[in-house]
């Protein structure tokens, strides 16, 4: 379970409490919020690892202990005062005093009036020496309570301004970042913006969530995807053509609920989920195995729980989970984690369940799950079912290659003995990453030549004027050496294994 001090704003509003308590005369109650609010910081400065921080939060620590410290006094002498001077004045009692005035004994619990009108009510005492002259040597000055009161007022103030100072440099916000940031969410009301709203306890997770996975526009077209003709075709029929056409994809034709991208590395599997949030203008979820686990116990769940829930509020969305083997491996297996099978039950349960992301049939609410991994033999059996469609990403053919050098080369000029067909047939067995490299090790050849026996001072001195040589072509004999020292990353034995789970579970 997850600390109450997760954040420093958590026990921002006791501390706030406390002091009210205290300026209104409570000070039972300040005390009880001061103590809950040093328990939350003292867990909270547990949790940190920096050691400048660490220290800050010490220090703050300190200063919230010594202020209670203040108030717990503050309440002695409070009752150290209704005791002796109820005792002594109002019952009539001991040293035949006065009885205290009702205007005074109404002001027992308002705070400095009272010690001021009892001040006044009380009778001259003889000290041993006057007020017009200072006191003999080795004696003390009397100091009346409301003097006392005031100067441990004085005290309290001073340390309110270093909390607040430990504050801002804990980030801690006041009152006018909270007014900041009430006129924010006003404005994102007023300009008709979508904005989830979460419970108190899960505010912080859902902020998270957006910050680090939702992606709304991650500007990648199908033209800058080469080749996977049959993978686009699919994913358009699953994501574009239900929202054109919402009435048809109903019932038994209601979209794919779960795809799987599998093939090589360097394929271009990450390439094709951002061309389909970007074409199909849908809420980009870009999730990673880092993003839905905790290190608190059955937060993982939750997380899983609150990524579906905001991908139902921002539907019709997209959540990829690259490398989803490491996040949906084969349950059962001796060396898994408690914590983590949980949360792979939570996510096929959001997938596929009652409460599952495509309960309804509205396609303007559809909710996708599209996975890419390079181990597809990795993964659960119930999660492949729940991944209806399972496309293979192949090495790039020999006209995919060629779009490939294309889309590569489109900034860089080349000189007029350079053939990409030629270049093309070369990089048979080649990635698409690893064309790029080598595309970008031959567009290196020109700089590196012009500075083969050049120092760093020399580069540096002559820098402006190599600007035009540096825009030389490039020549076909830069892809020839990029070639040879460039290999491929995929091997034939794995070329296979694509194949065989192909045959055995491919579903195109």
């Amino acid at each position: 379970m997850a600390s109450l001090a997760s954040k420093p704003k958590d026990f921002e509003e006791e501390i706030q409490k406390a002091r009210e308590y205290y300026m209104y005369g409570d000070y039972s109650k300040g005390i009880t919020f001061y103590k809950l609010a040093i328990d939350k910081l003292r867990r909270y400065c547990q949790t940190l690892f920096d050691g400048a921080e660490k220290k800050r939060g010490t220090e703050c620590l300190a200063e919230l202990e010594r202020e209670l410290q203040l108030t717990i006094e503050h309440e002695r002498m409070i009752n150290e005062v209704h005791e002796n001077l109820l005792g002594k004045f109002i019952g009539g009692g001991g040293g035949g005093g006065r009885p205290v005035s009702s205007d005074v004994y109404n002001e027992l619990n308002d705070g400095e009036s009272f010690y001021n009108a009892v001040i006044d009510e009380r009778p001259t005492r003889d000290l041993g020496f006057n007020n017009n002259r200072n006191p003999p040597y080795g004696a003390t000055p009397f100091q009346t309570p409301a003097a006392r009161f005031q100067e441990a007022r004085r005290d309290v103030r001073s340390t309110n301004n270093n909390i607040k100072s430990r504050k801002a440099t804990l980030n801690l916000p006041d009152n006018k970042q909270k007014q900041h940031d009430n006129k924010r969410v006003n404005n994102q009301q007023n300009s008709g913006e979508k904005k989830y709203q979460p419970t108190n306890a899960e505010k912080d997770l859902v902020e998270g969530l957006e910050r680090d996975i939702v992606q709304k526009d991650p500007n990648v077209r199908w033209s800058d995807v080469a080749g996977c003709i049959a993978a686009k075709k699919l994913l358009q029929e699953a994501v574009v053509l239900p929202l054109y056409m919402p009435d048809f994809f109903r019932g038994i034709r209601r979209p794919w609920k779960g795809i799987l991208l599998f093939g090589p590395p360097g394929t271009g599997k990450t390439m094709l989920a951002k061309a389909v949030a970007t074409e199909c203008k849908t809420t980009f979820f870009n999730v990673a195995a880092a993003n839905l686990t905790s290190k608190y116990h059955g937060e993982g769940e939750k997380l899983v729980r609150l990524l579906f829930e905001l991908a139902k509020f921002y539907a019709p969305s997209t959540v990829f989970i690259d490398e989803i083997d490491s996040l949906c491996s084969s349950r059962g297996q001796t060396n898994e984690h408690e914590a983590s099978r949980r949360a792979k039950s939570e996510l096929l349960i959001q997938m596929d369940g009652v409460s599952g992301a495509l309960g309804n049939d509205d396609p303007s609410k559809m909710v996708m799950v599209l996975g890419a991994t390079n181990h597809p033999w990795d993964l659960d059996d119930a999660m492949r079912r729940r991944l209806e469609k399972r496309i293979y990403i192949p090495l790039p053919d020999l006209e995919t290659r060629k779009q490939l050098l294309e889309i590569n080369l489109k900034e860089v000029p080349l000189d007029t003995d350079v053939n990409l067909n030629l270049i093309a047939e070369k990089l048979e067995g080649y990635s698409g990453s690893d064309i790029t490299s080598v595309c970008r090790d031959a567009a290196m050849m020109q700089m590196r030549r012009i500075t083969e026996n050049l120092s760093m001072i020399e580069i540096q001195n002559i820098a402006q004027n190599l600007k035009e040589q540096l825009q030389l072509p490039t020549k076909m004999e830069d892809f020839t050496n990029a070639i040879s020292k460039i290999s491929s990353s995929v091997s034939k034995e794995m070329l296979e294994k694509y194949d065989k789970w192909m045959k055995d579970f491919g579903s195109v």
